[in-house]
């Protein structure tokens, strides 16, 4: 990358949310956690079963890289649900 994403992280003066899945194939829970040391104010979310897609998948490469063509599968409602609660917390909405 031209960019080291913790680097920029730790430069925002504005709230942040981190979302990470525990089966992500692309990018880990030790990049978010990378990220989150890199700026403590950002608020932390791992949702177990979530894939790079934001979609529920297991761990199963076959079965994770099945769910990125799959447009009828919904997002993930945990983060839908983190997304939500972030916003009405930060934002007072």
């Amino acid at each position: 990358m031209v960019y080291d994403p913790a680097v920029k992280i730790n430069k925002l003066n504005i709230p942040v949310l981190i979302i990470q899945g525990s089966t992500d194939l692309q990018v880990t829970v030790d990049d978010a956690m990378i990220l989150k040391n890199s700026n403590p104010d950002a608020v932390l979310k791992i949702i177990d079963g979530m894939n790079h897609i934001l979609k529920d998948a297991p761990i199963e490469q076959e079965k994770n890289l099945k769910t990125y063509s799959n447009p009828k599968l919904p997002l993930s409602s945990m983060f839908k649900e983190s997304l939500i609660n972030f916003m009405k917390d930060t934002f007072k909405l």
